[in-house]
């Protein structure tokens, strides 16, 4: 059975059935809704936010060569050789930087090392994991060897009596931040190395 409520409307009493009546929301229910909805809505923002300093923001990875060490140095006398050349082993140490929030994995990666535009050498850089904001030292070991077969050519003859060889190398390491979803990333190593052939030794080192 229905209950009634006694309400006074114009100086009138009137009897209304409470199945009927309307009671309006209380203020706790609407403040509770509003702080929800708020904190839905922050949370969607701030994914947004998160994801677009994934893709956007993400700084770039460095590469660099820290230090050669040159061996086994053997070249060619022009005065004696018609076809001049040169062969070494290089011993180099490379510092892959991770500046990013998340750790940076990269496979086994090849390289390769350029003589006035010839490859002359290739090195192969061992697969590792950067960890967040934090650097590496990886230790590579390659043959360097060039022989001109053209008799006309005078640039290695050039080099050789000058007594400086300029070596190009080049390699790209790609890989993934991880904790950032699909964001991969590669890291570029370009450096120019002079090879100093009367002192047996690397003259200058310059990586951008």
């Amino acid at each position: 059975m229905s209950g009634y409520a006694k309400t006074t409307y114009g100086g009138k009493s009137q009897v209304v059935d409470e199945a009927y009546a309307v009671h309006p929301p209380k203020q706790s229910d609407i403040i509770g809704k509003v702080i929800i909805f708020t904190l839905v809505g922050l949370c969607i923002l701030l994914c947004i936010f998160i994801s677009i300093g994934f893709y956007v923001i993400a700084k770039q990875l460095k590469a660099n060569l820290t230090s050669v060490a040159l061996k086994n140095l053997r070249y060619s006398n022009t005065s004696l050789s018609s076809r001049p050349y040169f062969n070494a082993t290089l011993a180099m140490k490379i510092r892959i930087e991770n500046p990013n929030f998340g750790f940076f994995d990269f496979p086994t990666s090849k390289g390769v090392i350029m003589y006035n535009g010839r490859l002359v050498g290739e090195m192969k850089i061992n697969g590792q994991r950067v960890g967040s904001y934090s650097a590496i030292r990886t230790e590579v070991r390659t043959e360097v060897s060039y022989r001109e077969t053209q008799g006309s050519s005078v640039w290695l003859k050039n080099d050789i009596k000058r007594g400086l060889i300029i070596l190009n190398i080049r390699a790209k390491l790609r890989g993934e931040v991880h904790l950032k979803a699909l964001n991969k990333r590669s890291v570029n190593l370009k450096c120019l190395m002079y090879l100093n052939l009367t002192d047996e030794v690397i003259q200058r080192l310059w990586c951008k």
